[in-house]
């Protein structure tokens, strides 16, 4: 089981469709491809184990494709190379002290070692990390749908409906709060019974938030949530909205850490939390975070950064055993116009409920070819 060598490999798989969010422009949302880092960790045994790392520059300790890649070869593979991939949790707070920064390049490792560890005991990931919260492996899911002309939403949300979907999670804040209640009442008519949540992504000062939740939650006829409405470092901002408005508000840019989730249960300034196995280092740190959000009575909600198939592997497996986690998850939504793995189909969500596959490891097959085709080094 020791690890022979870990690499990164630069990818750039063509979008689709862009995702257009509060925290971006719309020549941000619409880049061409996801510049992605696929990391490969081989064993002696002859195991390969697959992470996936999505930066997103924009993000507190996100990284770019060039350093992730950088800090992975330079930093991180002599720590792990020579070790045993099943000392995954060792090895990752091993990664943390060596360049503590980097969490989303940390995570593309920790995934790759519990891929390989469970292919080589010959059990999906989700049983390395505890077990699965239901005998089905099923995970629910919402609708996510990004910044966009209240009509394109109102159809979207109608085709989303009629194949089932009732939760959905719709972006805001990138122009006039007018049109972001268009959009939400563009839902409500085309899915009366919807669970609605906004994210903001940090864009609004506290006395913003305070006013535009207010509205959005009257067009909205109700709001489950509102997340991150404002900038990630202003906790007092936080707690000053989620004691001023009715839906309940959850973290997301603002809670990498087990200390985060403590310092925002103690200030009182949140009623959930956004688990992302990028954010908290991998599926180690993950768990950790898990763990003090429950000693907290956090609920949480497990989301990704647009990873394909790869990264939402490692977060489905993660979200399956998570007892902790309280809505539908927000993985799956990368609208990408190509794959990794060969068997693509198996990763796309058709309706609001997913299976999480039981082969060993994470259940993915990397296409090779493929990996050659969008590579960009």
């Amino acid at each position: 089981m020791e690890v022979t060598t870990l690499d990164a490999i630069p990818v750039s798989v063509p979008k689709a469709t862009a995702l257009r969010t509060g925290g971006s422009t719309a020549s941000t949302a619409g880049s061409a491809s996801f510049d992605h880092v696929l990391v490969r960790a081989e064993t002696a045994g002859g195991v390969t184990g697959y992470g996936e790392v999505a930066p997103h520059p924009d993000w507190p300790n996100s990284g770019t494709q060039s350093t992730v890649r950088s800090v992975i070869e330079s930093e991180f593979a002599p720590v792990v190379e020579g070790r045993r991939a099943a000392h995954v949790a060792r090895l990752t707070e091993e990664l943390d002290r060596t360049v503590a920064s980097q969490p989303f390049a940390r995570a593309g490792v920790d995934a790759a070692l519990y891929d390989a560890f469970g292919k080589h005991v010959g059990e999906p990931t989700y049983e390395l990390l505890g077990g699965p919260t239901n005998t089905d492996r099923s995970l629910p899911l919402h609708y996510t749908i990004g910044i966009k002309d209240p009509e394109e939403v109102r159809e979207e949300a109608s085709a989303a409906a009629a194949d089932g979907f009732r939760a959905f999670k719709l972006k805001v804040g990138a122009d006039e709060r007018s049109a972001d209640c268009r959009r939400l009442e563009a839902v409500r008519d085309a899915c009366p019974d919807a669970r609605i949540r906004v994210d903001a992504n940090g864009t609004w000062s506290a006395g913003e938030s305070v006013r535009a939740i207010r509205e959005l939650n009257e067009a909205a006829q109700g709001i489950v949530f509102v997340e991150q409405p404002v900038p990630h470092d202003d906790r007092s901002g936080l707690r000053r909205v989620r004691e001023a408005v009715e839906p309940s508000v959850m973290a997301d840019e603002g809670c990498y850490t087990p200390g985060d989730v403590a310092t925002l249960a103690g200030t009182d300034a949140v009623d959930a939390i956004n688990i992302k196995p990028a954010k908290a280092g991998g599926l180690s740190g993950a768990k950790r975070v898990a763990a003090t959000a429950a000693a907290h009575n956090l609920p949480c909600y497990i989301g990704g950064m647009l990873e394909l198939s790869v990264g939402a592997a490692a977060a489905a497996h993660f979200a399956l055993a998570t007892p902790e986690r309280a809505y539908p998850t927000g993985l799956l939504n990368a609208d990408a116009d190509g794959s990794l793995v060969e068997n693509p189909d198996r990763w796309n969500a058709a309706g609001p409920s997913f299976t999480v596959p039981d082969e060993p490891g994470m259940g993915i097959a990397v296409d090779a070819d493929a990996v050659e085709r969008y590579r960009v080094d």
